[in-house]
């Protein structure tokens, strides 16, 4: 394909963390043009600069209209990697449709997306929404409707400002329903934090609140799934009570600016002298076409979530740009391929660990 047929991806927030591992996910893929855009243009430079492909650059503000529709001319995705997304909206979407592109998000953003004929919008297309979502479908293959998922994402390591203001803005704009589980094909609450959670791959209990996301409950429909279950866990002593604070009632704007710096303060107090990592663990106890119960479980382990968050997005803006992904609006969970996803984030993400297992109680054959 001649450099001027090639697509071309432009990542809003491309030197970023998160984006310049979509970038160099991108890169490594070889099929596309890359576009990096934020707000500081010599960044945005030395990021494409440093890139194992050619790349261009351009500043871009992500609170400007203006200025992402300029950045969306001539891509043909735009994969969006700015944030706080609560409080960006839905702007750069509206952008990159009015230049004539299609658009990935990394994060959602609480609000349902209107579809725009003839153009593809993919949000939640990062660690968690994104990767999360994707579990239960990578568990759930090649076996019968029913079982009983659950699932966790534990961390250890420093928010972000802007991620830590999106993680309290998805408890407050239904992203999901706190201290809840899905079984037998409703939402019940009342679910309890687990003072001494254990997760595969971490040594020592966690504290971990249980959140219901709306991907998870949106799988467990779909795989008819009889149970599930979604924890968020943390490692230290710090974190658990500011989030429990923060379930108390609705926080103001001024609230979540001050309750974001408090996250920060409190995770980098957390994770001080010890190892960071990111972990997304699942199980699922099905039962299998033969009629014999089984257990999957998946382990993904790596130090640098943003890695995790950008391959993601990265491999949604490729399905996208390849045709791969129908028309209209989805969350990345919905569509991807949760199966390809895992073999692009062995492939493409540096320090990546995911660990699929499949076991079957001793005398299980017809057990259904």
């Amino acid at each position: 394909m001649s450099p001027q047929r090639t697509p071309l991806i432009g990542i809003i927030g491309g030197y970023g963390s998160v984006g310049r591992s979509a970038a160099i996910s991108l890169a490594a893929h070889g099929r596309f043009r890359l576009r990096i855009g934020g707000r500081d243009g010599d960044a945005a430079r030395a990021c494409a600069a440093r890139l194992t492909v050619r790349a261009e650059a351009t500043a871009v503000d992500a609170t400007d209209t203006d200025s992402l529709v300029r950045f969306g001319q001539g891509c043909r995705t735009v994969l969006d990697c700015s944030g706080p997304a609560h409080l960006l909206a839905d702007r750069a979407r509206r952008a990159a449709f009015a230049a004539g592109a299609d658009y990935v998000h990394v994060m959602g953003h609480g609000r349902a997306i209107d579809p725009v004929p003839g153009r593809t919008a993919v949000s939640a297309a990062g660690l968690s929404p994104g990767l999360s979502g994707l579990l239960p479908g990578l568990l759930a293959q090649g076996l019968c409707p029913g079982g009983r998922f659950t699932g966790c994402y534990a961390r250890r390591g420093a928010f972000t400002r802007a991620g830590a203001v999106d993680h309290l803005l998805s408890m407050e704009h239904g992203d999901g329903v706190p201290m809840a589980v899905w079984r037998g094909g409703t939402v019940h609450t009342m679910a309890e934090v687990e003072e001494n959670f254990l997760v595969p791959g971490v040594s020592g209990p966690l504290v971990a609140h249980p959140f219901l996301t709306g991907e998870l409950t949106d799988r467990a429909r779909e795989l008819g799934l009889e149970e599930a279950r979604w924890y968020h866990a943390f490692d230290g002593p710090s974190l658990p009570g500011v989030l429990n604070c923060s379930r108390d009632g609705h926080l103001s704007v001024r609230d979540v600016g001050a309750r974001a710096e408090q996250l920060v303060r409190y995770s980098v107090r957390d994770a001080a002298g010890r190892t960071p990592y990111h972990v997304l663990w699942g199980s699922l106890e099905g039962v299998d076409q033969e009629g014999n119960a089984v257990t999957r479980t998946v382990l993904v382990r790596v130090e640098d979530g943003s890695r995790l968050a950008g391959a993601v997005g990265a491999f949604a803006a490729a399905a996208v740009s390849n045709g791969q992904v129908l028309r209209g609006a989805h969350e990345a969970s919905a569509v991807l391929s949760p199966q390809a996803v895992a073999d692009w984030l062995r492939r493409c993400v540096p320090g990546v660990s995911v660990r699929q297992t499949t076991s079957t109680p001793p005398g299980s054959f017809g057990s259904r």
